[in-house]
């Protein structure tokens, strides 16, 4: 069994990889350690090998355009080619679909769905 951090619920648990592109490896990593001390961060680590920042998070409490707030702060330029555009767009999606799935409340087999109108 893994165990995550405090506060992040292993059930709205999503990774994204950002690819960067004219990395300062100092830079990167300042941003990747001030992401990993946000609330709802599992873990966020800088691969200077390819260079990318990889990150798990909890998408009820955070969302990929916070943690690319942060990059842009510290001067940390993520590739803008048509690959990763598509890649942040679903992402966001996925996000969003997290955000609703955190705050709908189940309702008994037995009831009808809220707002039938019955």
């Amino acid at each position: 069994m893994t165990t995550h951090r405090e506060g992040v619920n292993p059930g709205f648990l999503t990774r994204f990889s950002f690819s960067l592109q004219r990395v300062d490896q100092s830079m990167a990593q300042k941003a990747a350690d001030e992401i990993g001390r946000l609330p709802g961060i599992d873990r966020a680590w800088f691969d200077a090998n390819k260079p990318r920042l990889k990150v798990a998070y909890d998408g009820s409490v955070q969302n990929v355009d916070q943690i690319m707030a942060i990059l842009e702060k510290h001067g940390v330029v993520i590739k803008s080619n048509w690959w990763n555009r598509l890649r942040l767009s679903l992402q966001r999606q996925t996000d969003q679909n997290i955000r609703d799935n955190a705050k709908h409340e189940a309702h008994c087999c037995n009831k009808l769905p809220p707002g039938t109108g019955h």
